[in-house]
């Protein structure tokens, strides 16, 4: 939770989840808009592991504000609170591709040309982004692109293919 996370995000942390950004931003909106890290923490029952990553995703994102010890929703949070699924999936995935969150961006840019990719080159991709990667980390990519509507697996698991352009 840094005055910088806004600047130095440029990738999904490889265990946080949209579950978790949304989760974390909901708990803020119903407790008023305001609140104690620790107290969302024990809201969402999030594991300490992760509930620092995904209020600096959060963050980063513009959906809420760290300052002063207290996590404060913004505007778009707000938005993001209130909205429908699908409108809350619209917002979310413009913006990750405004912000060029990796490598949600890289994949979908990819896919904005070639419609498909072999599911090696979209594993290359990811290690590209995270180093080390393991299952758990290729499934995350998977669920961050399939809600945001941008990217999934074929059918037949041998491609990503592109969902929205």
């Amino acid at each position: 939770m840094s005055k910088e996370a806004d600047k130095n995000l440029r990738f999904i942390p490889r265990d946080v989840l949209p579950d978790h950004v949304i989760g974390l931003v909901e708990a803020l909106y119903s407790l008023g808009g305001s609140a104690d890290p620790m107290h969302i923490g024990d809201i969402t029952s999030e594991s300490i592991d992760v509930l620092p990553k995904a209020i600096d995703v959060a963050e980063a994102l513009n959906l809420l504000r760290y300052e002063n010890g207290y996590l404060y929703i913004t505007e778009l949070g707000r938005k993001v609170a209130e909205a429908n699924a699908k409108k809350l999936k619209k917002i979310l995935r413009e913006i990750v591709l405004l912000n060029r969150i990796e490598p949600l961006y890289e994949i979908y840019t990819i896919l904005k040309e070639r419609r498909a990719i072999p599911v090696e080159e979209f594993k290359n991709i990811v290690e590209k982004h995270y180093r080390r990667i393991n299952r758990d980390v290729i499934k995350n990519v998977l669920v961050w692109g399939a809600y945001l509507e941008l990217f999934k697996m074929s059918e037949d698991d041998s491609q990503i293919v592109l969902i929205h352009d």
